[in-house]
């Protein structure tokens, strides 16, 4: 069962349903905006909402139960996502102008959200398992936060507000958690994941700054707090129960941080400017 409504002229949906019991809901106001969807398989439901003008919306359900819900508001911006396997749910919210989208799930009960404000904003989100969670939220112009999950039961989440921040998270295994939030301009934070069970945490409030966690191995922590500009942190963790926290507050400040071996505990702490710390340690 598919409903579809348009008003002005010129809008183009194009909706597919192969199976039982599928259900889309598209309503598209405004001018040239283009809705595809397929639904292919069993009680699958779409809800698609296009406002504006040039909006386009590419949706794939392949499977059972899997819910997609898309809400674009504004001009040309575009979402391409694509479900296969059973109960994976995808949302995407754009209100602004040439955001973008590109979600994947492959597995089963997945969940993945997306949420733009402004213009020019990227959202890439990968999903290969069981029960990964995904969330993005961009608020400004330029940001590109880009998320890859394959495992089971894995959490991403990704804060950015301001402008061309950027947000790298790599999920390899399970039950993993890794969150990241940056207020400001030009912020970078890569937190890469490899193995059970570990967790990242980065903040960034401030403008230039740089974060690159790199955990292999299981039940790691790195946590990570820049306020200020141009400040540089490195934790990298190779091993088991390994912790690393770290407080950069000024500017100029660099600290790397490297953990090999098993249950070693990092605490660095910098307030001021051009200060540098490296810690290494092994067993």
């Amino acid at each position: 069962m598919t409903f579809g409504f348009g008003y002005s002229q010129g809008n183009i949906d194009v909706s597919t349903q192969l199976g039982n019991l599928n259900e889309g809901y598209v309503t598209q106001t405004g001018l040239v905006n283009l809705n595809l969807l397929t639904q292919d398989g069993n009680r699958n439901f779409a809800t698609i909402d296009q406002v504006g003008a040039g909006n386009m919306n590419f949706a794939l359900s392949d499977g059972n139960r899997n819910n997609i819900d898309v809400d674009q508001v504004g001009i040309m911006n575009i979402n391409d996502v694509e479900q296969h396997g059973n109960r994976n749910s995808a949302s995407t919210s754009q209100l602004g102008l040439l955001n973008y989208t590109e979600q994947m799930q492959i597995g089963n009960r997945n969940t993945v959200s997306s949420d733009q404000s402004g213009a020019f904003n990227e959202a890439y989100q990968y999903q290969d398992g069981n029960r990964n969670d995904a969330s993005t939220i961009q608020l400004g112009m330029g940001n590109l936060s880009d998320q890859e999950q394959i495992g089971n039961r894995n959490t991403a989440t990704s804060l950015q507000v301001g402008f061309d921040n950027v947000v790298r998270q790599e999920q390899w295994g399970n039950r993993n958690d890794a969150a990241a939030t940056q207020l400001g301009s030009d912020n970078y934070i890569w937190q890469t994941q490899d193995g059970n069970d570990n967790n990242a945490t980065h903040l960034q409030l401030g403008n230039d700054n740089y974060a690159d966690s790199w955990q292999v191995g299981n039940d790691n922590t790195n946590m990570g707090m820049q306020v200020g500009n141009d400040n540089t942190l490195f934790q990298w963790q190779s091993g088991n129960d390994n912790t690393a926290m770290d407080l950069q507050l000024g500017n100029d400040n660099y600290t790397f941080v490297g953990q090999s071996g098993n249950n070693h505990l990092h605490v660095g702490t910098q307030i001021g400017n051009s200060n540098t710390l490296v810690s290494l340690q092994s067993n």
